[in-house]
């Protein structure tokens, strides 16, 4: 990929829209097939599976796959080719410039693309390497201080960025007309879903209770920063008017849902492994988090409508890597679909499993989930493809404010 013009660091959700498509298609393995010896489907429960299923379950299997290790190398290709960019732009001065700005918080989309880049790995580990469940216990640790490293990280980045602005005082609320300042939330919520894992799938104590309390501090910090946020960006776009360079940021509250969402029933689970009792029901959870990601989808939709946002972005007039933000709320959409579906529906007796209802809803899911993947190749194709016009040595000066 050529150096050019108008990289700036939030084509990082290229990859992490690609990597939120491996999580889609992993959601076939995890509710499709059976895996009584762990939480979550593993090498050989598929395996296993593969000998003994229907042609149709064999196809599904082989589909999985295929769309877990597509994605997944698009996700680590588009990773090293953002940083590739990031180089330029931090050695032009790129990062100096946006310092204290509205923009600081795109660098934000750096750490939260490697939070999903740990668990595409974890679930390439776990789909494809046999045995990996035997150690597993080893790994969570290992990981926990992955994810602390990383939330660290990224709480230096939006550190800076608010004691810039409430040193200076430059947030320029007129440049706010968007949710885009919802990134930082955004980043600390997926890091705080990592740390939720082991207090799912351990059973050693000490390990659940330390996951517990790292993932309450990051989910909780990431809803009360992302509330301010939300009634700011509102206020801001009342006054001033949605801006359409970033009207895809109004649909980024539904992936921040769906990573609350997943990570508070890890920790449901992590209370029912040390016997604390169980908390608030996920039926009511999960339903009351799926319809507020309606309520914004539908916020959105009108307004993206309204304002001619989708017939621009099929037909190549809007450039901006602001549209990779598209991404997200189809995958946060298919992902709490299918927790819905069987946590919820099938679990509570509404609906059989692979009744016509079910698999009604399940080939719903997966057109929005293909659209969606479709969306990323055109975007990705129109964003990172060879661009003639575009010197290799051009200077990288150009960053969305919002």
């Amino acid at each position: 990929m050529k150096q050019f013009t108008t990289w700036s660091p939030l084509h990082f959700l290229a990859s992490l829209g690609a990597g939120g498509i491996v999580v889609s298609f992993f959601m076939y393995l995890l509710f499709w097939i059976p895996h009584p010896e762990q939480p979550i489907p593993v090498f050989n429960d598929w395996l296993s599976y593969m000998q003994t299923a229907s042609l149709g379950g064999q196809g599904m299997i082989i589909i999985a796959l295929g769309g877990i290790l597509l994605f997944s190398w698009l996700h680590f290709h588009l990773l090293f080719l953002n940083f590739k960019q990031y180089h330029h732009f931090k050695a032009s001065g790129g990062v100096e410039k946006i310092t204290g700005s509205n923009a600081h918080t795109q660098l934000m989309a750096i750490p939260l693309t490697i939070a999903m880049s740990i668990n595409v790995s974890f679930i390439i580990a776990a789909v494809f390497v046999p045995g990996l469940w035997d150690i597993i216990e080893w790994l969570f640790p290992v990981s926990m201080l992955v994810f602390v490293i990383l939330g660290i990280w990224a709480s230096r980045i939006y550190l800076s960025f608010f004691s810039h602005v409430l040193q200076h005082g430059n947030f320029d609320n007129t440049a706010n007309n968007s949710l885009a300042q919802l990134l930082p939330s955004f980043a600390f919520v997926m890091i705080g879903v990592g740390l939720s894992a082991p207090a799912a799938m351990s059973h050693n104590e000490v390990v659940i209770g330390i996951s517990y309390m790292l993932t309450i501090f990051f989910i909780t910090g990431a809803l009360f920063m992302g509330l301010i946020k939300l009634i700011i960006g509102f206020s801001d776009m009342f006054k001033e008017g949605a801006s359409r360079a970033s009207l895809p940021t109004l649909w980024v509250v539904i992936p921040i849902l769906t990573i609350a969402g997943i990570a508070t029933m890890r920790l449901s689970h992590g209370l029912h492994t040390l016997e604390l009792g169980q908390g608030a029901s996920n039926y009511v959870l999960l339903m009351i988090i799926f319809s507020l990601q309606i309520m914004f989808a539908l916020m959105g939709w009108a307004v993206m409508k309204r304002m001619n946002y989708f017939q621009a972005v099929f037909n190549r007039e809007e450039n901006s890597p602001v549209t990779f933000a598209l991404i997200c709320p189809g995958v946060a959409l298919v992902v709490m679909g299918h927790f819905v579906l069987n946590k919820v529906m099938v679990a509570s007796g509404i609906i059989s499993k692979f009744g016509i209802f079910y698999m009604g809803s399940s080939f719903l899911l997966i057109v929005l989930q293909l659209i969606t993947a479709w969306l990323l190749l055109r975007l990705v194709s129109d964003h990172f493809a060879y661009n003639k016009q575009e010197s290799e040595n051009a200077p990288v000066n150009s960053v969305t404010q919002n």
